[in-house]
């Protein structure tokens, strides 16, 4: 895990480095897992069911999960009874992704988990690098990276959760951190970028409500 230096402060989420071991390791199984789930036949409705049950943390009954499907690590995604999740859909599941019952997820959905930081400093480091000391010696002057050191990737996850009985129009994106409550409707394209009450319609670029029942 990546230490942050003391005048960094955080809500809340957890820090990770792409190459943990443990992380790599899990990551690996999902991806063997996600692959199975791609090519099998339509037909092969048991095989189906076991991968899903061992790639999910959790899901529901009658919930369809529509292939082409992407997942990160799988483990951390519960998907409620009865919800349909379309075909292309991509879940950066790197913290707890969670989806209610009855609740549909359009084609080509993206559902993001991970973030990043903006400054540079912080999102991309020396491998060796601790973050706790204030030391950005492999910088110049002119905000260069020096070229001889071996950098990495810090990654920033918080949960993303979804209600019961919503829908989550085609293409739609949602951004890290985000509760969207029960009875959601977002438009088809939008980008979900802070939480949305339930009994609300959204749409857009970012997502705003234009509708409350």
């Amino acid at each position: 895990m990546i230490k942050l230096r003391k005048d960094i402060k955080l809500d809340k989420g957890n820090w990770t480095e792409q190459g943990d071991k443990d992380l790599v390791s899990k990551w690996k199984k999902s991806k063997r897992l996600n692959f199975r789930l791609n090519h099998l036949k339509p037909d092969e409705n048991i095989e189906r069911i076991n991968i899903q049950n061992e790639l999910f943390k959790f899901i529901g009954p009658n919930a369809v999960v529509a292939t082409p499907f992407y997942c990160d690590l799988g483990f951390n995604t519960s998907i409620g009874e009865g919800s349909l999740i379309n075909s292309n859909c991509v879940f950066l599941d790197t913290d707890d992704l969670t989806i209610g019952k009855y609740t549909l997820i359009g084609p080509g959905v993206h559902i993001y988990c991970a973030d990043h930081l903006t400054d540079t400093k912080l999102r991309v480091i020396p491998k060796d690098d601790k973050l706790n000391d204030g030391n950005y010696s492999y910088i110049d002057g002119k905000g260069r990276f020096d070229e001889d050191m071996d950098y990495t990737i810090t990654v920033f996850s918080r949960p993303v959760s979804i209600g019961d009985n919503c829908w989550i129009g085609g293409g739609s994106i949602i951004m890290s951190g985000v509760k969207i409550g029960d009875n959601v409707i977002v438009g088809a394209g939008s980008v979900v970028t802070h939480d949305i009450p339930s009994n609300t319609t959204v749409i857009g670029r970012p997502a705003r409500i234009i509708n409350k029942d």
